[in-house]
């Protein structure tokens, strides 16, 4: 018996060519094994190769309702993935953020699973794979963060749809989505599983540093605290100089007149400085972005596949009109 839910499966896609297409099918076949009415959005992020080409090539094997969403220009993760949950209709939506898989399709069922026997508003997949740079990431920010959070590496996320329309309807400008699910303070469980194969850790990028400083600054007092750390650090160390300037007047007449002291205190000084108001800038920076009410992403088009009944269900149909 077939789950009477609608669901809806959001694919992020950019430079995949050699995984879309396996990935498209694969996802169609599972969740038409187990739930009656689903549709799939795949997001191509701007995608410089054949990775188009490839979806259409899958589409024509695929019996569910599909969308493709072309970005105008790359957006990255995280704004890419609100262009496809912001048409998602499902009761129930995967969100799956790379389509480097290491993991059987039916854990996708598994989560369900769990989120309507459990009770689980959020259910995130982890294999525990992630990389020293990823797990140190989320120490810091689950450490500094005012929002009490616990995040870690996740695969695939599984969210009703309650929790994401109350993810979409914040009006946080940073859309990082981990941390804003955390915000909504709907119930999550983080289902583990072991990885099928090794997944190539992703590299280290403008993108990733960008979301990284982007985390910290808007879900944290990580920028404030170094700020005020930095300020403390240098206000002792002027006073410890200028304790060692009047030692050395009083103490020690042979000292040279200070022109090392002095180019210390102040190159040291005026680092602290340049530090601390790159901070403030920062922040200056959030609240015009704030201010200014830009959309998430912009939309080349829009391409809708329709439902594809099986083989024998069209064979019984034409049958039906036979006898008729």
């Amino acid at each position: 018996m077939k789950e009477q839910v609608f669901v809806s499966v959001v694919l992020y896609a950019q430079n995949n060519e050699h995984e879309v297409s396996k990935v498209l099918i694969d996802v169609d076949s599972t969740i038409r094994k187990h739930f009656k009415n689903y549709e799939i959005i795949l997001v191509n992020d701007f995608s410089q190769d054949n990775t188009l080409e490839e979806a259409h090539n899958a589409i024509q094997s695929i019996y569910g309702d599909t969308t493709i969403i072309n970005l105008s220009r790359k957006h990255g993760v995280e704004h890419a993935m609100m262009a496809g949950l912001n048409r998602s209709m499902g009761d129930f939506v995967f969100e799956v953020e790379s389509l480097s898989i290491d993991f059987d399709m039916e854990m996708l069922y598994e989560m369900f699973k769990v989120s309507t026997t459990k009770g689980y508003d959020i259910v995130a997949a982890s294999s525990g794979q992630a990389n020293w740079k990823s797990k140190l990431f989320y120490k810091v920010l689950n450490r500094v963060s005012y929002l009490n959070l616990s995040l870690s590496t996740e695969s695939v996320r599984l969210v009703t749809r309650r929790a994401l329309n109350a993810m979409l309807n914040l009006k946080e400008r940073v859309r990082y989505r981990k941390a804003l699910y955390e915000l909504t303070g709907y119930s999550k469980n983080l289902y583990e599983y072991k990885a099928l194969s090794r997944v190539p850790n992703r590299k280290v990028n403008r993108e990733n540093i960008s979301l990284a400083l982007d985390a910290l600054v808007s879900f944290s007092h990580f920028g404030l605290r170094t700020a005020h750390l930095l300020t403390v650090i240098f206000f002792i160390f002027s006073l410890f100089m200028g304790g060692y300037a009047m030692y050395n007047y009083f103490f020690n007449q042979s000292v040279v007149q200070g022109w090392t002291t002095l180019m210390i205190l102040i190159s040291l000084g005026f680092a602290g400085l340049f530090f601390i108001g790159g901070i403030i800038g920062e922040y200056t920076s959030r609240i015009l972005i704030e201010i200014q009410n830009r959309p998430f992403y912009s939309t080349k088009s829009v391409e809708m596949y329709k439902e594809k009944k099986p083989r024998l269900e069209l064979i019984r149909d034409q049958n039906n009109v036979s006898n008729q």
